[in-house]
């Protein structure tokens, strides 16, 4: 073994002896391909941990300069848009906020519980359905409190069994319009997924 090489590639990855030694016995000594095995790996690997592409893993593997726990932070805290609009189209800032919360009224912070936004003008194919389940009770320190209407300016605390309510209600939602359809069909998903797992969601009005 070379030990000079194992001390350039251990100095320019900054990784243990023991990885600088496994890579350059895997790539026959060739320092070039020790690193393109090295970020390789580590792409893969965010890949696996946040449920992403190989163009995601990238774009944040670079932003957080090579820092593969950073990266797959910050994929699993993306906000991601549901709304009828096209990718190439503009989508207004002024919406919906959905995150999910766990008994303590922390937001979860793993791959499958991405928060997401939703456009004023979208949230008006739903927005009769989260009405429609008031009163609610909200959870505050040591008690609950009682909640008569939806506030568009503000957080909105929906437990486990009323978004199951919420979810059957927008599932029997009626409209031909494909975009709208698609819209509801992935808001749906987005719901069953947390739903696994979450006590509580949370709707913030930024109006």
């Amino acid at each position: 073994m070379d030990i000079e090489k194992v001390k350039i590639l251990k100095k320019k990855l900054s990784i243990p002896l023991t990885v600088a030694i496994q890579l350059l016995k895997e790539n026959e000594g060739d320092l070039s391909a020790c690193e393109k095995a090295f970020h390789y790996n580590n792409i893969n690997t965010i890949c696996r941990l946040a449920e992403c592409d190989e163009r995601v893993a990238q774009k944040y593997y670079h932003i957080m300069k090579q820092d593969v726990e950073k990266a797959i932070e910050k994929i699993n805290q993306r906000l991601v848009c549901i709304t009828t609009k096209e990718p190439h189209e503009t989508v207004n800032k002024i919406g919906f906020i959905l995150w999910a919360e766990n008994e303590h009224l922390t937001q979860y912070i793993t791959s499958k519980a991405e928060s997401v936004f939703i456009p004023t003008e979208d949230f008006q194919y739903v927005i009769k359905e989260f009405r429609a389940v008031f009163p609610v009770k909200r959870p505050f320190k040591d008690r609950e409190i009682i909640e008569h209407h939806f506030d568009i300016c503000g957080h909105n605390f929906f437990d486990n069994q009323t978004c199951r309510t919420i979810v059957e209600r927008i599932a029997r939602i009626s409209n031909r319009d494909p975009k709208v359809e698609r819209f509801l069909r992935e808001l749906i998903q987005w719901f069953n997924v947390k739903l696994r797992f979450a006590n509580y969601i949370m709707v913030y009005g930024n109006l």
